[in-house]
Protein backbone atom coordinates (compact mmCIF):
# COMPACT_ATOMS: atom_id res chain seq x y z
CA UNK A 1 0.00 0.00 0.00
CA UNK A 2 0.85 3.66 -0.52
CA UNK A 3 0.29 4.23 3.44
CA UNK A 4 3.74 1.78 3.79
CA UNK A 5 5.91 3.75 2.23
CA UNK A 6 5.43 7.53 2.58
CA UNK A 7 8.32 9.42 4.46
CA UNK A 8 6.02 11.78 6.92
CA UNK A 9 8.42 14.12 8.40
CA UNK A 10 10.42 14.68 5.23
CA UNK A 11 7.55 17.00 3.35
CA UNK A 12 5.92 18.37 7.22
CA UNK A 13 10.47 19.40 7.75
CA UNK A 14 10.04 21.25 4.82
CA UNK A 15 6.72 22.71 5.10
CA UNK A 16 8.02 24.32 8.75
CA UNK A 17 10.76 25.37 7.50
CA UNK A 18 10.23 29.16 7.35
CA UNK A 19 9.60 28.89 11.27
CA UNK A 20 13.69 28.68 11.58
CA UNK A 21 14.82 30.91 8.56
CA UNK A 22 14.83 34.32 9.75
CA UNK A 23 14.86 37.13 12.69
CA UNK A 24 14.82 39.91 10.35
CA UNK A 25 15.53 43.16 11.42
CA UNK A 26 16.60 43.01 15.30
CA UNK A 27 18.34 40.08 16.29
CA UNK A 28 21.38 41.11 17.93
CA UNK A 29 23.61 41.58 14.87
CA UNK A 30 24.22 45.40 14.68
CA UNK A 31 27.32 47.08 15.10
CA UNK A 32 26.47 48.54 18.53
CA UNK A 33 25.93 46.88 21.66
CA UNK A 34 22.87 44.52 22.19
CA UNK A 35 20.99 47.50 24.72
CA UNK A 36 21.42 50.04 22.77
CA UNK A 37 18.68 51.95 21.77
CA UNK A 38 18.37 55.11 19.15
CA UNK A 39 18.23 58.64 20.75
CA UNK A 40 15.06 60.37 21.06
CA UNK A 41 14.02 61.42 17.63
CA UNK A 42 16.32 59.59 15.47
CA UNK A 43 14.92 57.30 13.13
CA UNK A 44 16.56 53.82 11.14
CA UNK A 45 15.91 52.24 8.12
CA UNK A 46 16.55 48.69 7.98
CA UNK A 47 17.18 46.63 4.59
CA UNK A 48 18.48 43.29 4.96
CA UNK A 49 18.88 40.03 2.46
CA UNK A 50 18.51 36.46 3.61
CA UNK A 51 19.57 33.68 1.52
CA UNK A 52 19.75 29.95 2.39
CA UNK A 53 21.91 27.41 0.73
CA UNK A 54 20.00 24.66 -1.47
CA UNK A 55 18.15 22.40 1.69
CA UNK A 56 18.27 19.07 0.37
CA UNK A 57 18.15 17.46 4.15
CA UNK A 58 17.14 17.80 7.40
CA UNK A 59 17.88 15.97 11.35
CA UNK A 60 14.68 13.45 12.00
CA UNK A 61 13.73 13.16 15.77
CA UNK A 62 17.03 11.02 16.82
CA UNK A 63 19.07 13.94 15.33
CA UNK A 64 20.36 11.89 12.40
CA UNK A 65 20.40 13.37 8.83
CA UNK A 66 18.34 12.47 5.99
CA UNK A 67 17.17 13.73 2.90
CA UNK A 68 14.03 15.04 1.72
CA UNK A 69 12.23 13.04 -0.57
CA UNK A 70 8.33 11.22 -0.98
CA UNK A 71 8.17 7.67 -2.05
CA UNK A 72 5.03 5.86 -3.60
CA UNK A 73 5.14 2.03 -3.85
CA UNK A 74 2.29 1.23 -6.07
CA UNK A 75 0.45 -1.87 -5.36
CA UNK A 76 -2.80 -2.98 -6.54
CA UNK A 77 -5.35 -1.39 -4.32
CA UNK A 78 -3.81 2.01 -4.87
CA UNK A 79 -4.12 2.30 -8.49
CA UNK A 80 -6.77 0.42 -9.28
CA UNK A 81 -9.20 3.24 -9.66
CA UNK A 82 -6.97 5.42 -11.98
CA UNK A 83 -9.27 4.41 -14.70
CA UNK A 84 -11.80 1.21 -15.64
CA UNK A 85 -9.07 -0.68 -17.73
CA UNK A 86 -6.57 -1.03 -14.65
CA UNK A 87 -9.61 -1.65 -12.16
CA UNK A 88 -10.63 -4.53 -14.75
CA UNK A 89 -7.19 -6.18 -15.01
CA UNK A 90 -6.34 -5.83 -11.31
CA UNK A 91 -9.58 -7.66 -10.42
CA UNK A 92 -8.91 -10.48 -12.79
CA UNK A 93 -5.51 -11.00 -10.37
CA UNK A 94 -7.57 -11.03 -7.35
CA UNK A 95 -10.28 -13.35 -8.06
CA UNK A 96 -6.92 -16.06 -9.21
CA UNK A 97 -5.86 -15.47 -6.01
CA UNK A 98 -6.02 -12.75 -2.99
CA UNK A 99 -2.39 -13.18 -2.07
CA UNK A 100 -1.26 -12.28 -5.31
CA UNK A 101 -3.50 -9.35 -5.50
CA UNK A 102 -2.19 -8.12 -1.92
CA UNK A 103 2.03 -8.63 -2.98
CA UNK A 104 1.32 -7.40 -6.30
CA UNK A 105 3.67 -4.20 -6.67
CA UNK A 106 4.06 -2.60 -9.79
CA UNK A 107 7.51 -0.33 -9.14
CA UNK A 108 7.84 2.00 -6.66
CA UNK A 109 8.68 5.89 -7.64
CA UNK A 110 10.49 8.58 -5.33
CA UNK A 111 10.48 12.29 -5.68
CA UNK A 112 13.24 13.87 -4.27
CA UNK A 113 13.24 17.30 -3.07
CA UNK A 114 15.27 20.54 -2.53
CA UNK A 115 14.65 24.04 -1.41
CA UNK A 116 16.01 27.37 -2.04
CA UNK A 117 14.54 30.23 0.02
CA UNK A 118 15.65 34.01 0.00
CA UNK A 119 13.80 36.83 2.08
CA UNK A 120 14.40 40.97 1.61
CA UNK A 121 13.52 42.52 4.83
CA UNK A 122 12.81 45.89 5.51
CA UNK A 123 12.69 47.35 9.26
CA UNK A 124 11.62 50.71 10.59
CA UNK A 125 12.34 51.95 14.48
CA UNK A 126 12.00 55.15 16.18
CA UNK A 127 13.67 56.28 19.29
CA UNK A 128 10.95 57.98 21.39
CA UNK A 129 13.24 58.25 23.98
CA UNK A 130 16.90 57.67 24.94
CA UNK A 131 15.50 54.62 26.31
CA UNK A 132 12.75 53.46 24.26
CA UNK A 133 12.99 52.10 20.81
CA UNK A 134 9.71 51.16 18.85
CA UNK A 135 10.11 49.04 15.75
CA UNK A 136 8.83 46.86 12.95
CA UNK A 137 9.32 44.45 10.94
CA UNK A 138 8.51 43.48 6.94
CA UNK A 139 9.82 40.46 5.48
CA UNK A 140 9.22 39.48 1.56
CA UNK A 141 9.81 35.60 0.68
CA UNK A 142 11.14 33.92 -2.46
CA UNK A 143 11.04 30.62 -2.47
CA UNK A 144 10.98 27.71 -4.70
CA UNK A 145 11.18 23.78 -4.19
CA UNK A 146 12.26 21.31 -6.72
CA UNK A 147 11.53 17.98 -7.34
CA UNK A 148 13.13 15.29 -9.40
CA UNK A 149 10.98 12.06 -9.96
CA UNK A 150 12.57 9.04 -10.80
CA UNK A 151 11.60 5.26 -10.79
CA UNK A 152 13.72 3.27 -8.11
CA UNK A 153 11.76 -0.21 -7.97
CA UNK A 154 10.51 -2.48 -11.08
CA UNK A 155 7.47 -4.45 -10.72
CA UNK A 156 7.56 -7.46 -8.83
CA UNK A 157 5.21 -9.74 -11.52
CA UNK A 158 7.88 -12.78 -11.11
CA UNK A 159 8.26 -12.66 -7.69
CA UNK A 160 4.89 -13.05 -6.92
CA UNK A 161 4.22 -16.17 -9.37
CA UNK A 162 7.26 -17.60 -7.47
CA UNK A 163 5.76 -16.98 -3.98
CA UNK A 164 2.44 -18.57 -5.10
CA UNK A 165 4.51 -21.72 -6.22
CA UNK A 166 6.29 -22.04 -2.77
CA UNK A 167 3.16 -22.09 -1.19
CA UNK A 168 1.65 -24.70 -3.18
CA UNK A 169 -0.98 -22.93 -5.38
CA UNK A 170 1.40 -23.76 -8.77
CA UNK A 171 -2.12 -23.71 -10.81
CA UNK A 172 -2.78 -20.08 -9.54
CA UNK A 173 0.78 -18.80 -10.55
CA UNK A 174 0.75 -20.49 -13.68
CA UNK A 175 -2.86 -18.72 -14.54
CA UNK A 176 -1.14 -15.30 -12.99
CA UNK A 177 2.01 -15.91 -15.52
CA UNK A 178 0.03 -15.83 -18.21
CA UNK A 179 -2.04 -12.63 -16.86
CA UNK A 180 0.40 -10.54 -15.76
CA UNK A 181 1.95 -9.70 -19.59
CA UNK A 182 -0.87 -8.08 -20.14
CA UNK A 183 -1.21 -5.29 -16.88
CA UNK A 184 0.63 -2.09 -17.74
CA UNK A 185 3.60 -0.63 -15.93
CA UNK A 186 3.11 1.50 -14.36
CA UNK A 187 5.04 5.02 -15.53
CA UNK A 188 5.23 8.66 -14.28
CA UNK A 189 1.95 9.62 -16.00
CA UNK A 190 0.49 6.88 -13.63
CA UNK A 191 2.24 8.11 -10.37
CA UNK A 192 0.69 11.79 -10.96
CA UNK A 193 -2.55 10.72 -11.46
CA UNK A 194 -2.42 8.59 -8.16
CA UNK A 195 -1.65 11.49 -6.51
CA UNK A 196 -4.13 13.44 -8.15
CA UNK A 197 -7.20 11.18 -8.65
CA UNK A 198 -6.33 8.95 -5.74
CA UNK A 199 -4.55 11.78 -2.93
CA UNK A 200 -6.86 14.23 -4.54
CA UNK A 201 -3.44 16.81 -4.67
CA UNK A 202 -2.58 18.89 -7.16
CA UNK A 203 0.19 17.91 -9.62
CA UNK A 204 3.56 16.85 -8.06
CA UNK A 205 6.45 18.87 -9.94
CA UNK A 206 8.77 22.50 -9.02
CA UNK A 207 7.01 24.77 -7.16
CA UNK A 208 7.41 28.43 -6.91
CA UNK A 209 6.15 31.41 -4.70
CA UNK A 210 6.63 35.04 -3.48
CA UNK A 211 4.96 36.92 -0.96
CA UNK A 212 4.66 38.87 2.58
CA UNK A 213 5.90 36.83 5.34
CA UNK A 214 4.22 37.92 9.11
CA UNK A 215 5.07 41.08 10.37
CA UNK A 216 6.78 41.74 13.54
CA UNK A 217 6.02 44.84 15.93
CA UNK A 218 7.93 45.29 18.94
CA UNK A 219 9.90 47.84 22.24
CA UNK A 220 12.95 47.88 23.31
CA UNK A 221 13.76 49.58 26.73
CA UNK A 222 16.78 50.09 27.64
CA UNK A 223 17.06 49.11 31.78
CA UNK A 224 20.32 50.65 32.24
CA UNK A 225 22.78 53.24 32.12
CA UNK A 226 25.80 51.69 32.95
CA UNK A 227 29.37 52.52 31.38
CA UNK A 228 30.45 49.01 29.97
CA UNK A 229 27.69 46.64 30.33
CA UNK A 230 23.96 47.27 29.68
CA UNK A 231 20.66 45.44 29.95
CA UNK A 232 17.84 45.05 27.98
CA UNK A 233 13.70 44.05 27.80
CA UNK A 234 12.12 43.55 24.14
CA UNK A 235 8.40 42.81 23.78
CA UNK A 236 6.31 42.76 20.73
CA UNK A 237 3.70 40.39 18.43
CA UNK A 238 4.32 38.76 15.65
CA UNK A 239 1.15 39.57 13.43
CA UNK A 240 -0.05 36.46 10.45
CA UNK A 241 0.27 38.55 7.39
CA UNK A 242 2.43 35.34 5.48
CA UNK A 243 0.67 32.92 3.34
CA UNK A 244 -0.15 29.66 4.94
CA UNK A 245 1.11 26.46 3.25
CA UNK A 246 -1.46 24.99 0.75
CA UNK A 247 -3.02 21.35 1.98
CA UNK A 248 -3.68 20.08 -1.34
CA UNK A 249 -0.08 21.06 -2.61
CA UNK A 250 2.44 18.50 -1.35
CA UNK A 251 5.48 20.84 -2.53
CA UNK A 252 4.60 24.37 -0.83
CA UNK A 253 5.47 25.72 2.36
CA UNK A 254 3.96 28.41 4.04
CA UNK A 255 5.34 32.22 4.88
CA UNK A 256 3.88 32.25 8.11
CA UNK A 257 1.94 30.12 10.48
CA UNK A 258 -1.36 31.67 10.65
CA UNK A 259 -2.05 33.06 13.75
CA UNK A 260 -0.99 35.26 16.25
CA UNK A 261 2.50 35.68 18.69
CA UNK A 262 3.49 37.24 21.70
CA UNK A 263 7.36 37.41 22.62
CA UNK A 264 9.65 38.35 25.77
CA UNK A 265 13.14 39.03 25.16
CA UNK A 266 15.83 39.88 27.96
CA UNK A 267 19.42 40.31 27.44
CA UNK A 268 22.13 42.30 27.98
CA UNK A 269 26.09 42.92 26.82
CA UNK A 270 29.42 43.83 28.71
CA UNK A 271 32.26 45.62 27.14
CA UNK A 272 35.53 43.54 28.74
CA UNK A 273 37.79 46.61 29.89
CA UNK A 274 40.83 47.34 28.50
CA UNK A 275 40.20 45.37 25.80
CA UNK A 276 38.49 45.00 22.30
CA UNK A 277 36.53 42.22 23.44
CA UNK A 278 32.66 42.05 24.16
CA UNK A 279 30.08 40.01 25.62
CA UNK A 280 26.59 39.97 24.97
CA UNK A 281 23.78 37.46 25.62
CA UNK A 282 19.99 36.85 24.96
CA UNK A 283 16.81 34.71 25.83
CA UNK A 284 14.01 34.82 24.15
CA UNK A 285 10.11 33.41 24.79
CA UNK A 286 7.46 33.00 22.32
CA UNK A 287 3.78 32.33 22.90
CA UNK A 288 1.98 31.24 19.86
CA UNK A 289 -1.97 31.02 20.21
CA UNK A 290 -4.22 28.57 19.17
CA UNK A 291 -6.32 29.24 15.21
CA UNK A 292 -8.46 27.23 13.12
CA UNK A 293 -6.66 25.97 9.88
CA UNK A 294 -7.79 23.64 6.94
CA UNK A 295 -5.90 20.60 6.90
CA UNK A 296 -5.40 17.32 5.67
CA UNK A 297 -7.43 14.23 7.42
CA UNK A 298 -4.82 11.33 8.19
CA UNK A 299 -5.74 7.44 8.13
CA UNK A 300 -2.50 6.53 10.35
CA UNK A 301 0.32 7.65 11.19
CA UNK A 302 2.24 5.80 8.46
CA UNK A 303 0.41 7.57 6.25
CA UNK A 304 -0.26 11.56 7.25
CA UNK A 305 -1.98 12.80 3.39
CA UNK A 306 -4.83 11.63 3.39
CA UNK A 307 -7.40 12.36 0.66
CA UNK A 308 -9.84 14.48 2.00
CA UNK A 309 -9.38 17.92 4.01
CA UNK A 310 -11.20 19.09 7.48
CA UNK A 311 -10.94 21.95 10.08
CA UNK A 312 -8.24 21.41 12.86
CA UNK A 313 -7.60 23.89 16.01
CA UNK A 314 -3.77 24.25 15.52
CA UNK A 315 -1.91 25.02 18.80
CA UNK A 316 1.21 25.31 17.90
CA UNK A 317 4.32 24.95 20.49
CA UNK A 318 5.79 27.73 22.08
CA UNK A 319 9.24 28.88 21.34
CA UNK A 320 12.67 29.59 23.30
CA UNK A 321 15.49 31.60 21.29
CA UNK A 322 18.88 31.54 22.98
CA UNK A 323 21.72 33.54 21.25
CA UNK A 324 25.44 34.21 22.52
CA UNK A 325 27.97 36.55 20.74
CA UNK A 326 31.55 37.40 21.42
CA UNK A 327 32.79 40.12 19.59
CA UNK A 328 35.74 41.68 18.50
CA UNK A 329 36.35 45.55 17.62
CA UNK A 330 39.00 45.79 15.49
CA UNK A 331 38.77 49.15 14.76
CA UNK A 332 36.20 52.01 15.76
CA UNK A 333 34.52 51.42 12.07
CA UNK A 334 34.85 47.17 11.68
CA UNK A 335 34.37 44.49 13.86
CA UNK A 336 33.78 40.67 13.93
CA UNK A 337 31.33 38.58 15.58
CA UNK A 338 31.37 34.91 16.73
CA UNK A 339 28.01 33.60 17.39
CA UNK A 340 26.00 30.44 18.74
CA UNK A 341 22.22 30.17 18.42
CA UNK A 342 19.42 27.73 20.15
CA UNK A 343 15.99 26.93 18.91
CA UNK A 344 13.48 25.10 20.00
CA UNK A 345 9.78 24.54 19.58
CA UNK A 346 7.21 22.65 21.87
CA UNK A 347 5.01 19.82 20.87
CA UNK A 348 2.06 21.22 18.95
CA UNK A 349 -1.52 20.55 19.74
CA UNK A 350 -4.44 19.57 17.66
CA UNK A 351 -8.02 19.87 18.65
CA UNK A 352 -10.83 18.34 15.75
CA UNK A 353 -13.61 15.22 15.23
CA UNK A 354 -11.04 13.34 13.97
CA UNK A 355 -9.30 11.91 17.31
CA UNK A 356 -6.53 9.81 15.74
CA UNK A 357 -5.58 12.64 12.80
CA UNK A 358 -4.84 15.27 15.98
CA UNK A 359 -2.48 12.86 17.53
CA UNK A 360 -0.93 12.07 14.01
CA UNK A 361 -0.52 15.67 13.11
CA UNK A 362 0.75 16.63 16.30
CA UNK A 363 3.96 13.76 15.55
CA UNK A 364 7.28 15.18 15.32
CA UNK A 365 6.13 18.83 15.60
CA UNK A 366 8.65 18.93 18.73
CA UNK A 367 11.65 20.66 17.10
CA UNK A 368 15.58 22.13 17.80
CA UNK A 369 18.16 23.62 16.59
CA UNK A 370 22.00 24.55 16.73
CA UNK A 371 23.81 27.06 15.00
CA UNK A 372 27.17 28.70 14.65
CA UNK A 373 27.18 31.99 13.19
CA UNK A 374 29.92 34.43 12.12
CA UNK A 375 30.41 37.88 10.88
CA UNK A 376 31.74 41.05 9.66
CA UNK A 377 30.52 44.22 11.23
CA UNK A 378 31.29 48.11 9.81
CA UNK A 379 30.01 51.28 11.10
CA UNK A 380 30.07 54.88 10.55
CA UNK A 381 28.63 56.27 12.86
CA UNK A 382 31.77 56.81 15.50
CA UNK A 383 33.28 58.53 12.06
CA UNK A 384 29.72 60.71 11.65
CA UNK A 385 29.78 62.02 15.29
CA UNK A 386 33.77 62.80 14.54
CA UNK A 387 32.71 64.95 11.49
CA UNK A 388 34.96 62.40 9.55
CA UNK A 389 32.30 60.63 7.30
CA UNK A 390 28.83 62.47 5.93
CA UNK A 391 26.44 59.24 6.35
CA UNK A 392 26.11 57.27 9.41
CA UNK A 393 25.04 53.95 8.38
CA UNK A 394 25.90 49.99 9.33
CA UNK A 395 26.82 46.90 7.67
CA UNK A 396 26.75 43.53 8.44
CA UNK A 397 27.40 40.68 6.44
CA UNK A 398 27.18 37.40 8.61
CA UNK A 399 26.97 33.72 7.77
CA UNK A 400 25.54 30.87 9.58
CA UNK A 401 25.35 26.78 9.99
CA UNK A 402 23.02 24.37 11.21
CA UNK A 403 25.22 21.62 12.77
CA UNK A 404 22.84 19.50 14.95
CA UNK A 405 19.01 19.63 15.44
CA UNK A 406 16.10 17.69 15.86
CA UNK A 407 13.06 17.39 13.31
CA UNK A 408 14.78 20.54 11.52
CA UNK A 409 15.69 21.20 8.04
CA UNK A 410 19.82 21.36 7.66
CA UNK A 411 20.82 24.34 5.79
CA UNK A 412 23.64 27.64 5.68
CA UNK A 413 22.28 31.36 5.99
CA UNK A 414 23.94 34.50 4.85
CA UNK A 415 22.99 37.53 5.43
CA UNK A 416 23.82 41.06 4.48
CA UNK A 417 22.00 44.18 5.97
CA UNK A 418 22.35 47.57 5.78
CA UNK A 419 21.47 50.39 8.89
CA UNK A 420 20.69 54.22 7.73
CA UNK A 421 20.15 56.38 10.75
CA UNK A 422 18.19 60.18 9.85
Amino acid sequence: MIQKSVKKTQISWLKGIVKTVVFLCFSGESFSAYYDTLPRGVRMLALKQVQTSTIESAFDRQQQEQSYFFRLNLDASSIENVDETLKAAFQEVKAISPLAYEQLTFGEYQARGSADVKVDGAGLAFGLSNRLTIYGTFPWYDARVNLDIRRTRENNYQDVANTLKENGEGAAANILSQVTPGLPDINGGVVQSVVVNYLNYQPLGNWQAEGMGDMELGAIYRLTDWDNAGLALTGGVILPTGREDDPDILQDFAFGDGQTDVFLEFGGGINIPNSRWSFESFLRYTYQFSHDRIMRVPESSDYPYGSENGLFREKLGNMIDVTTNVNFQLKRWIGFSWGYLYNYIGIANYDSQFGVANDIHALYTERSQKTFRAGLHLSTVPLYKSGDFFLPFNCNITAQQIVDGMNTPKYARYDVEFRFYF
